[in-house]
């Protein structure tokens, strides 16, 4: 992927390590796993973290550690400002449009001062003015040469129209334990072997941005790609034994599409008055299931007729849920009895060949099962769908 070439943004002190690693490379490592097919993600190119999407737009993130003792987001922190003044110069001196770019200023475990707290509410051009406007008077209140005045002389020098809009397309976020999103990525996997596989997936970006370093080619990660390396490495390793996703969850807007189309699944649950975030769970689990069973069985990672076998314990696990809700909860009404089951059926743990099943596998297959009336939830449902 094409990238423009800009320069690079100066470093900052040492950064602080997350097992083993720099915040910035566990940053890269989370973007890889998290951004959509299609993009690529950088480190120390635009910025300490870049995210290039394929119309064109970027991501530029900051990130900063608060190890140190320091509280980078305060209102007279010289790295806040020198960050804003290294953003203004890469769109003035390469000619790149802030309004179509997102400016993230990540901190590990911190408040962000009033200052930087308005910057990232400032979504409006009104709002953003009134944020320039207290930014000036602190310059004014700033001793000239001495702490952050010569960071915030160069944001301002680059006029107001480019400052407005940098500060309309800034945020602040800030995690405690940065780690934390990457281990969110992982969660399909055995809670004991999470951090292990959170060390191997950075360390694997590391290692590819090391090596497009040494080439000489721009330091930047096609995200698809990458995944696809690293879940082919957990494989190859089997550290715990999981079968590992094979898409991420779908988009709301793939959601809204089934939803809208009222899959026999779908009417299913819709028939014991399913909440709207049971549906649009039960619409992600089915879709990641479909597609796993497919990828598995394509790769050799699982036989095929291992599936039919799955749905047979399925089945029998529906019958025997079904008869104990009836046998402990007999006056129940029948919107709450066939959500009690669905429940209790998603709930199921069972492994498939002896490797562990990602989180959501059982309760998608389940819907699997009620798309074809082999299950359903309300005590009714062979007469309430009849076969189409």
């Amino acid at each position: 992927m094409p990238l423009p070439t800009l320069p690079k943004a100066a470093k900052s002190s040492a950064p602080a390590q997350y097992l083993g690693f720099s915040l910035q490379q566990v940053r890269l490592c989370y973007y890889l796993l998290s951004v959509a097919d299609g993009i690529a993600v950088s480190l120390e190119h635009i910025d300490d973290v870049g995210v290039h999407r394929p119309d064109g737009t970027a991501l530029f993130e900051q990130a900063k550690s608060t190890l140190s003792g320091k509280n980078p987001a305060s209102n007279k922190s010289e790295e806040l400002w020198k960050t804003f003044g290294n953003w203004t110069e890469t769109c003035v001196d390469s000619k790149i449009d802030p309004g179509k770019s997102e400016f993230r200023y990540y901190v590990s475990d911190t408040k962000p001062g009033a200052l930087l707290a308005a910057i990232s509410k400032a979504d409006s051009p009104a709002e953003a003015d009134k944020v320039l406007k207290r930014i000036k008077e602190l310059f004014e209140q700033c001793e000239t040469g001495t702490g952050c005045e010569p960071h915030l002389a160069r944001f301002l020098k680059a006029g107001d129209a480019i400052c407005r809009v940098i500060i309309q397309h800034c945020s602040f976020h800030a995690e405690a334990d940065p780690v934390a999103a990457i281990r969110d990525r992982l969660n399909v996997l055995p809670v004991d072997a999470i951090d292990d596989f959170c060390a191997a997936a950075i360390g694997l970006a590391v290692d590819d941005m090391d090596e497009l370093i040494r080439q000489g080619q721009t330091p930047a990660i096609e995200a698809s790609a990458f995944r696809k390396r690293f879940w082919a490495f957990v494989r190859k390793h089997n550290f715990s034994n999981v079968l590992t996703p094979s898409i991420d969850a779908p988009e709301p807007q793939a959601i809204d599409r089934t939803l809208l189309g009222a899959p026999l699944f779908v009417r299913q649950l819709n028939a014991i008055e399913a909440s709207n975030i049971m549906l649009v769970t039960a619409i992600s689990d089915y879709m990641r299931t479909t597609a796993d069973k497919v990828k598995w069985a394509d790769d050799g990672a699982v036989y095929a007729d291992s599936f039919s076998e799955l749905d047979e314990q399925l089945v029998r696990r529906h019958l025997l849920v079904c008869d104990e809700v009836d046998d402990n909860h007999p006056v129940l009404p029948v919107p709450d009895r066939g959500r009690r089951v669905y429940r209790e059926c998603s709930n199921t743990s069972i492994p498939l060949e002896g490797q562990t099943l990602p989180s959501y596998f059982i309760a998608g297959a389940f819907n699997c099962l009620a798309q074809t009336r082999r299950v359903g939830w309300h005590p009714d449902y062979l007469t309430l769908f009849p076969p189409e």
